[in-house]
């Protein structure tokens, strides 16, 4: 099969670990893959460390007919056999280029966005039953929507650095507790949230450190905010990390503490295939990364005493954390395989063709 996946990215973050994940994966498979992305170099080195062609183009604007010619374009080139989009500008020019060029668009829906953006493909992946039920809720017909849940390479988490190395490397001091959270630095991913429940653990935990992964709009402002906390030499900000795996390890609990909905919760099944549990909002999406008091715990988001509690049973507990970081390492290699997504996706993609 002859795919073209499309994607409109601003940052380096989840849907786009998605893409460039499943682009390998399906290239794995034996399908002919092409990317088609805004210029993006993180995304770009990405993709070409696992072998996955790619064509930057200029694809910025929902109400730019540019964006819709160059695709058909491309798809003149490449001739694929479907149109696979990601984020909602890609979606709404993607479908209406495939179309154009008589060929069928999956949209693949990865948060809870506006999805009139997503009315123009033939049928919708979604991440996550809660991504699912959103839709439903906006009218889109359940057949229309289908569930893939995203998933992760195991063999990605072998060979790492063991975790007692990576925290010589990063610095940090010995035996001291960590927790991290690897997400883009915007304001729905919450972590003012949960700098505000670090103070709360101050008292019991005066040499817990916090490292932060990912960039973003907030970066000054979450620094100025740690050291107004008292927080500055505790809470890292870290950037993008190629070898974001490698730092997770040294977590001893993976957050995840948004205060809106998300897609799924890519960061927490990272973790959980490392043997890490999660504490996470108790919000649609993460609900699905965390199995509340099986692989993790989780809090109303939103509520910093209520994350500072849920960290303090976890990081008092070395049992219990271990207890979980196992359950959640079996509930990740069963439900979120990187191989399971791809068969999945494939079976979506030719439930379509053969409508078509």
């Amino acid at each position: 099969m002859r795919i073209l996946e499309v994607i409109t990215p601003s940052h380096y973050s989840g849907a786009e670990r998605v893409v460039t994940y499943l682009s390998g994966e399906l290239r794995r498979h034996g399908h002919e893959v092409l990317v088609a992305t805004k210029p993006l170099p993180l995304l770009e080195e990405e993709l070409a460390r696992r072998g996955v062609p790619c064509r930057a183009l200029a694809l910025s604007g929902k109400w730019n007919p540019r964006v819709g010619s160059r695709l058909r374009w491309l798809i003149r080139e490449f001739r694929p056999d479907l149109v696979h989009t990601h984020l909602s500008t890609a979606t709404w020019w993607g479908a209406w280029a495939a179309h154009r060029e008589g060929v069928p668009c999956v949209a693949h829906m990865h948060g809870m966005s506006s999805p009139w953006w997503y009315r123009r493909a033939d049928l919708l992946v979604a991440p996550s039953r809660g991504v699912q039920d959103y839709l439903i809720g906006h009218g889109f017909p359940p057949v229309r929507a289908a569930v893939v849940y995203n998933g992760l390479d195991p063999t990605d988490f072998v060979g790492l650095p063991p975790a007692a190395e990576m925290r010589s490397r990063l610095g940090l001091p010995p035996g001291v507790p960590v927790i991290g959270v690897v997400a883009h630095l915007s304001p729905k991913k919450g972590h003012r949230v949960l700098l505000k429940a670090m103070v709360m653990l101050s008292a019991a935990y005066p040499d817990l450190h916090c490292l932060c992964l990912g960039r973003g709009p907030l970066l000054g402002s979450l620094r100025k905010q740690a050291a107004r906390l008292g927080l500055s030499d505790r809470v890292w900000f870290l950037g993008y990390r190629h070898d974001a795996l490698a730092v997770t390890q040294v977590f001893d609990v993976a957050v995840l503490p948004s205060v809106q909905k998300e897609g799924l919760g890519l960061c927490l099944i990272e973790a959980a295939f490392l043997g890490i549990p999660g504490a996470g909002s108790n919000a649609p999406g993460i609900n699905e990364a965390v199995e509340h008091g099986v692989t993790g715990l989780l809090s109303p988001p939103g509520d910093a005493a209520a994350l500072a509690a849920a960290l303090d049973r976890l990081l008092g507990d070395p049992s219990l954390r271990a207890r979980m970081g196992e359950a959640a390492r079996q509930r990740a290699h069963q439900r979120f395989s990187l191989r399971g997504q791809a068969e999945r996706t494939v079976e979506v993609f030719q439930r379509l063709l053969r409508r078509a």
